[in-house]
Order: C-alpha cells, then sequence, then structure tokens
C-alpha cells in the first residue's frame, strides 16, 4: 500500500506543476505560462516509448478452508490459508497509433486509440500455511497439530502487446481502457520443497505448481495526464481476465501449493513519441498577427 501511495503522490506532484500551463499558446503572457514550456512547432511520428514499472500483488481467498483426510487408521484435517505478498515488475517497449480505417472515418469514430507493447520481468510473492489436525478415528477429537509454512518468490520473463481505447475528459485527461494478451515464462521457480515434503508426509501429491509457460487475456483501466504534445503518464491496473494456457476452464489465477493466486499489477506509464527529422529547413513560425494579414490579402 505504501508503495501505491508513493505512485499517487508522484502523480499529483507533476499533476500540479503542469496545472497552471496554457494549452492555448495564443493566451499565454510568456513562455513559462505555455503547457509544456514555449510552443511546440516540432512534428512527431505515431510511435514512440513506453516504460511501465510497479507492484504487483497475488490476490486470494480471504478465509481459510478445512478438508477432511481419511486413511487407513487415521483421519486428519487440514486448514490451508493463503496470502499474497508484493512483488514488482518492469517492462519496456513501443506504442503506435494505428492510421484510421475506412470505416472509422466513415462513422467518424476511433475504435482504437493506440496500441502498445512491452517485454519485462514480473516477481510474484505469496505464501501459504497449513494446519494438520490428527483426529482420533473414533471420537473425531484433535489428537495433535502440526503447523507448516511455505513461502514462493516467482519471476517471471513477459512479453504482452494491448489496443487501447481513450475516453477523453477535456484535452489533459482520459480513462484509458485496453484489452490485451501477456505471455510470461516462469524461468525462476520457488515450489518450497521442505514445505511441500512436510505436507505430503501427511497427504501425498497435494500440491500441484502451474505451468511454467502462462498465457493470459487481461484488461488494463487507467488515468491519463497528457503531459505535453509529446509525452503522457498514465497510471493504470491491469488484471487477466481469462486464462489460455494452462487451461484450466478459462480460469485466470495461478495455481501453487494447494491454492490460487490471482496476479494484478499496478502500474504508472511513461510515453515519449520520435521526433521526425525535418529534411532541409525547417518552416517557418508564423504568428496570429501576420496570419490575419494574409487572410485579409
Amino acid at each position: 500500500m505504501k508503495i501505491v501511495l508513493s505512485f499517487l503522490f508522484v502523480i499529483g506532484l507533476l499533476n500540479i506543476s503542469t496545472a497552471q500551463r496554457n494549452l492555448n499558446p495564443r493566451n499565454a503572457k510568456g513562455k513559462k505560462d505555455l503547457f509544456g514550456g514555449a510552443a511546440d512547432y516540432n512534428e512527431y511520428r505515431p510511435y514512440g516509448l513506453q516504460i511501465s514499472a510497479g507492484p504487483t500483488f497475488m490476490l486470494t481467498r480471504r478465509h481459510p478452508v478445512t478438508t477432511r483426510y481419511e486413511s487407513i487408521g487415521r483421519s486428519y484435517e487440514l486448514t490451508t490459508t493463503p496470502l499474497g505478498l508484493p512483488g514488482f515488475f518492469v517492462e519496456a517497449g513501443m506504442l503506435h497509433y494505428p492510421k484510421r480505417s475506412k470505416l472509422s472515418k466513415a462513422l467518424k469514430y476511433v475504435f482504437v486509440s493506440y496500441i502498445d507493447w512491452g517485454v519485462g520481468v514480473k516477481v510474484f510473492n505469496g505464501q501459504e500455511t497449513t494446519r494438520v489436525n490428527q483426529l482420533d478415528p473414533l471420537t473425531l477429537s484433535v489428537i495433535g497439530t502440526d503447523e507448516y509454512i511455505g513461502k514462493f518468490s516467482n519471476v517471471f520473463a513477459s512479453a504482452r502487446v494491448t489496443f487501447h481505447k481513450n475516453i477523453y475528459l477535456g484535452k489533459k485527461y482520459f480513462i484509458d481502457n485496453g484489452l490485451g494478451i501477456n505471455v510470461d515464462y516462469n524461468f525462476q521457480r520457488d515450489e518450497a520443497p521442505g514445505y511441500t515434503a512436510l505436507v505430503h508426509q501427511t497427504i501425498p501429491d497435494l500440491h500441484t505448481f502451474h505451468h511454467p509457460l502462462v498465457a493470459q487475456i487481461h484488461y488494463e483501466l487507467g488515468f491519463g495526464i497528457r503531459l505535453n504534445r509529446r509525452s503522457m503518464l498514465i497510471p493504470s491496473v491491469q488484471a487477466p481476465i481469462l486464462g489460455l494456457h494452462e487451461w484450466r476452464g478459462g480460469a485466470s489465477a495461478l495455481k501453487w501449493f494447494d491454492s490460487n493466486y490471482y496476479p494484478l499489477l499496478v502500474k504508472v506509464k511513461w510515453t515519449y513519441l520520435f521526433q521526425k527529422r525535418s529534411k532541409g529547413c525547417p518552416p517557418a513560425q508564423v504568428n496570429d498577427q501576420d496570419k490575419d494579414t494574409m487572410r485579409n490579402q
């Protein structure tokens, strides 16, 4: 939670620093009064750099689950309590503004505002506590109790692509909706062998672990801030909505130990368009008075 509040604090400072800037160069009294500084006459390409980073969280059930197991001459009661722990992720890639299709122009509607992709690293952390009660086979009263705790820290190499649709709230702010696919490979897996061995002494093969290759369809919801014509800052939340691999009926949670963990990314994305290199001399800058004179000729 402290990490999330820190990100919101940084966003607030950026917002305050640009709140007094003017989006219209004609109404500016000086260069410092313009939004983003002096009037920007540069031309930019419809693509550029994007960098995203932030904390990760593993959401799971809030209440412990108790299951009774019967074996020859013995009865056990296992209570498992999962807990998601914070991690982090970082990625870099590009964003692209696609050309409008004929259908988009005919309907005067933008279906896709921009597309972005990135490659990076994700770290998902969590733990599970298992309490084992040995029961008297006749009275089912507890005659012995053991408790084990297992932690994991799984590292993924990640790649994703997301299609975004923006809903603008004026010229500076917008709601960012994204739908995409991510493919992650869990190259560092922490199966907590000591914890698993202790639990399997009571119930063999109880723990299962998801496949190293994970593919999911995700949804992203963010609040965009246009810093200037060239760059944006977009804090958002990304969550999987459909699991593709390994297939478990479409479930997007990740199976680890005897529990399911739902990955959530809280991210801040910064974008930066590449500038076009002008051929020859740059175009002349004409002020408003000269423009009016030219129109009256």
